[in-house]
């Protein structure tokens, strides 16, 4: 939050009814400490969760350094409902407007703006979530719906078919009618072979293919994950917010440009940018919030700290 325009993270409701932030099914530990324990997380309460390292929304939104870039310097949260296995729930549409609820009830109390948190999941039926909450917080759907059990590439080879029947056209109209106020993507849309395996016509990042998406996207925010290094410049060049789970603002940029990690909230002009690629970094930039006391919405283009900081590896210890 302190380095990025925002932070996009996960959140999983325990067996007592709390929120925790935790991207996996299963508990980020060692087998060792389980101590015959369920490996799922839903099956956890908070204290216990807590007491292995894993943080609440609760304390998260107890952290001031967190919080107040949030309220007042208009960063952005991205909030992933996590969907429950289907030995927990079914369907877990009831389980996921309880954590819309209890998040919501928490942003609202601390007075967060309504361009500033959406919540999104990999689930269709994500207005009957949105009813269900009560919540007026604005929300949008991760599409194509990757299913909720298998390994990584199983899960991907089985949304292939959402996949190839939805262009970038037919995803952004879909994402427009349903009221969402910004569209998250797949990078598969703009880059190598993968953005030619749906109907429809294609769109780039470069020549005719960049003309097409600058059109069909018009004014409508995509943010895009993950924000490979390699694609960088290009998507933010195109218009795109980015979802990063690189957070290093000291990486050099495959296409030997040096980076800027606040886009949105620390903008640069269009010679400071040309002077990244030749490795010149801009000094003493004034952050929007001491330029403006205009809120930054949807549509300003944005780099986004993936998870918080990006993919781990497993198992996850937060903080013993």
């Amino acid at each position: 939050m302190q380095k990025m325009d925002g932070v996009e993270f996960d959140l999983r409701l325990t067996a007592d009814d709390q929120l925790v932030v935790h991207h996996d099914h299963i508990v980020s530990i060692p087998n060792e400490m389980l101590d015959g324990r369920s490996k799922i997380v839903e099956e956890w309460d908070l204290a216990d969760l807590e007491k292995v390292g894993f943080c609440s929304f609760e304390r998260l939104m107890s952290d001031k350094e967190w919080l107040i870039p949030w309220q007042e310097h208009s960063k952005v949260a991205c909030l992933e409902i996590k969907r429950s296995l289907p030995v927990i729930a079914k369907d877990p549409t009831s389980r996921m407007a309880r954590i819309m609820e209890l998040a919501s009830e928490m942003v609202d109390e601390a007075g967060i703006h309504q361009q500033a948190a959406v919540f999104y999941a990999f689930h269709r039926p994500m207005a009957k979530v949105a009813k269900l909450s009560g919540s007026d917080r604005p929300w949008s759907r991760l599409l194509p719906i990757v299913p909720r059990t298998g390994s990584h590439n199983s899960k991907r080879l089985r949304a292939l078919p959402e996949f190839f029947a939805n262009s970038f056209n037919r995803l952004l109209r879909s994402q427009r009618n349903s009221g969402a106020p910004m569209m998250p993507c797949a990078v598969d849309y703009f880059e190598g072979f993968k953005r030619y395996i749906h109907l429809g016509r294609p769109v780039g990042l470069k020549g005719r293919q960049l003309r097409r998406l600058e059109k069909i996207k018009a004014d409508f925010p995509v943010y895009v994950w993950p924000g490979h290094p390699y694609l960088e410049r290009d998507l933010l060049d195109a218009g795109l917010s980015i979802l990063t789970d690189y957070a290093d603002p000291e990486l050099k940029l495959p296409c030997g440009s040096n980076r800027w990690l606040r886009p949105a909230t620390m903008p640069l002009t269009d010679d400071q940018w040309l002077g990244l690629k030749n490795g010149i970094i801009p000094e003493d930039i004034a952050p929007w919030h001491e330029l403006s006391d205009e809120q930054l919405g949807w549509d300003a283009v944005r780099i986004i700290g993936h998870r918080g900081c990006g993919k781990t590896s497993r198992p996850v210890i937060q903080s013993i």
